[in-house]
């Protein structure tokens, strides 16, 4: 289970939980009044937040530095809504200050480091980049024409639709955290510009023959380093740290290790550790079940209990129980514990002579 909780995974549903706080407090502390007009003013502020999302290169604890005083703000604005302290559309400027905010800081990470700037991945961060510029000014737009809307009396079907609209974007922001695209360019599109950045930028077309080695060196590359690095033995390896060490992107380690394996990357992971496993059982068989699973990275022994039947057609129990019998136990422990021996005194020698 601890394998899901990571700090990026945080960020992606961070925005859905703050939503979901905001309806509750619509329930909770509202009446019907405006109603309309308040969930649109939380869609803009999801919207906002949205775009907090770690892109490439940026470091995901000066993002949060930003969200976690501007959420704790929002949500007393939402508590105080409707007061004469709090009007409701005062929700919406915190908002564009927000976005304001958050591009300063980026820009300011990007050319903290110049040399970051002559990456071969620039291209594609310049991509992600302009993206999330592209989604802020939709906000800021959609920001400024309830504003609008309100201040002239607009009738509620024209909030309706609007919230409408600021639903869709979030469904977009959504697919684009969680698949790392920019849900701008087209799949297509997107593969090819990330294919031309895996393959050094030397190529100006890249036909499938070409991607096809490509996915073969990086799957060389990738296992290479499971062997020599043994990575899988930490249980807290992810996709993404295998990309920030091996330099390349994880979607095509995603498609390198699909593409020759027939398994996603979290089965490829534990494959290896099954395998190591297994080695584990050959040297030592009178190693209990559990003491294999911790050892091999998993963080269950049921999660070891089902990959290893499911790779190796098996469970542990078994395998050991044939190898126990081929490999009798040993009368002496497996550790053993070698004392200096006591040198006996002057005096107790001529004694005995």
């Amino acid at each position: 289970m601890k394998r899901f909780l990571t700090l990026h995974s945080f960020l992606r549903v961070y925005p859905l939980i703050l939503l979901a706080l905001f309806v509750l407090i619509e329930m909770l502390v509202h009446g019907r009044d405006d109603r309309s007009f308040r969930i649109c003013c939380y869609l803009v502020v999801t919207s906002s937040v949205y775009l907090a999302y770690p892109l490439t290169r940026e470091e995901c604890s000066a993002n949060l530095q930003l969200i976690a005083p501007a959420s704790l703000f929002f949500l007393v604005a939402a508590l105080q809504q409707g007061s004469r302290l709090m009007p409701v559309y005062l929700m919406l400027y915190p908002a564009a200050a927000f976005l304001i905010l958050l591009h300063i800081a980026a820009t300011a990470l990007k050319y903290r480091n110049p040399n970051e700037l002559f990456r071969k991945d620039a291209a594609w961060c310049c991509a992600e980049e302009d993206s999330r510029m592209v989604y802020s000014m939709v906000t800021l737009v959609l920001a400024a024409c309830i504003i609008t809307m309100r201040f002239e009396d607009a009738p509620a079907h024209a909030y309706g639709y609007m919230a409408m609209a600021l639903s869709a974007l979030n469904v977009l922001l959504y697919l684009r955290a969680r698949n790392g695209r920019t849900m701008m360019l087209g799949r297509r599109k997107e593969r090819r510009i990330q294919t031309i950045l895996l393959s050094g930028g030397n190529m100006s077309e890249v036909i499938p023959e070409v991607e096809g080695a490509i996915l073969a060196k990086a799957y060389k590359r990738i296992e290479q380093f499971m062997q020599d690095h043994k990575p899988y033995l930490d249980d807290k390896l992810t996709l993404e740290r295998v990309s920030e060490v091996l330099k390349i992107n994880k979607v095509y380690i995603s498609r390198a290790v699909n593409k020759y394996t027939d398994r996603n990357f979290r089965q490829y992971i534990n494959w290896h550790r099954v395998l190591y496993s297994v080695e584990l059982m050959r040297s030592d068989p009178w190693l209990k079940v559990i003491e294999l699973a911790f050892m091999c990275g998993f963080h269950s022994q049921v999660t070891y209990n089902m990959c290893f039947k499911m790779f190796m057609n098996e469970t542990p129990s078994d395998m050991l129980t044939r190898l126990r019998l081929q490999k009798p136990r040993p009368e002496v422990s497996r550790i053993e514990v070698r004392l200096p021996r006591a040198e006996v005194p002057p005096s107790v020698q001529d004694a005995q002579k």
